[in-house]
């Protein structure tokens, strides 16, 4: 049955006119009675009688009519969109993201979650190469991670902010340029879902004849950050994540590389609620850290 035929009849019974239930329905007169006579057919049973008055509802409708005015509202009340209120959050909360990004922003981002949504449990994890898949099974509920074109259609990506990737060194060396740095050692730190099998930045580097000598490569952010204060190593990182103790070491502007630092979800929670107020959280968190 078309519901808004059932519309239309509470209506009528309200107006009793036709016409006035012509003119708040938007449609012509001549619909509103094909309407009902429709229902009436549907129901078999007769649902107005004319009187100099107007329409007045026969019996069977005014028995109808309670209960089919509650069952609309409610139903309306059910389909209406709701506000997301934190504080009614009860979920276990897991966010995703990269060791490094995670080293640096982890406390505040956990911090600002537990603010916000106090009834909730919040996880924070590193990245790995199984995230894509828990995140598409509804283990994780959100990742941090830099643009990936090569992701899966069921994930749904978010800009957060913008990034850039650069070359940095230890602020307890000396001063030095970028045709002094391209001749040191380098540290490779990978990242799971950025580099795993090859890294953006540095093809960009050798596409204009830079080439550098990867002498460590490892997964841990601070134990990169120990080699380089203690050695003249250089990094290839990014700008929201240089820690303090680093130094960006200006590069040729054609070596210049943008990403964009983006949330993942479930192509279906792309408009949760909860889903967007996680979202704009890591937007307030990385947009004042700039």
């Amino acid at each position: 049955m078309d519901l808004n035929l059932l519309r239309t009849l509470v209506l009528v019974c309200q107006v009793k006119n036709l016409k006035l239930a012509s003119v708040r329905l938007g449609i012509s007169e001549s619909a509103v009675s094909k309407q009902l006579s429709r229902l009436s057919e549907q129901l078999d049973e007769m649902l107005f009688e004319r009187t100099p008055s107007g329409l007045e509802p026969t019996p069977y409708t005014q028995q109808l009519l309670p209960q089919l005015q509650s069952s609309l509202s409610a139903l309306q009340t059910t389909l209406r969109k709701k506000s997301f209120d934190p504080a009614h959050c009860h979920d276990t909360l897991t966010i995703a993201l990269p060791m490094i990004t995670l080293d640096k922003y982890g406390q505040q981002i956990y911090q600002s979650l537990k603010r916000a949504l106090p009834n909730s449990k919040v996880v924070l994890s590193s990245w790995n190469p199984t995230t894509l898949t828990a995140m598409a099974q509804g283990e994780i509920t959100l990742g941090v991670h830099y643009w990936n074109a090569e992701v899966s259609g069921e994930i749904y990506q978010r800009q957060i902010t913008g990034d850039e990737f650069i070359v940095a060194i230890a602020q307890c060396h000396r001063t030095a340029d970028f045709d002094e740095v391209r001749n040191w050692p380098f540290i490779m730190l990978r990242s799971s879902g950025w580099n795993d099998y090859k890294s953006p930045y540095y093809e960009k580097f050798v596409a204009l004849g830079h080439h550098f000598d990867f002498e460590y490569q490892l997964d841990s952010p601070q134990l990169a950050y120990q080699f380089m204060k203690n050695e003249r190593v250089a990094i290839l990182t990014t700008l929201k994540n240089l820690p303090d103790g680093l130094k960006r070491i200006p590069t040729p502007d054609a070596s210049r590389f943008q990403v964009r630092l983006s949330s993942y979800t479930q192509l279906v929670n792309r408009s949760n609620p909860l889903h967007l107020f996680l979202h704009q959280t890591l937007v307030d968190i990385f947009t004042a850290a700039e």
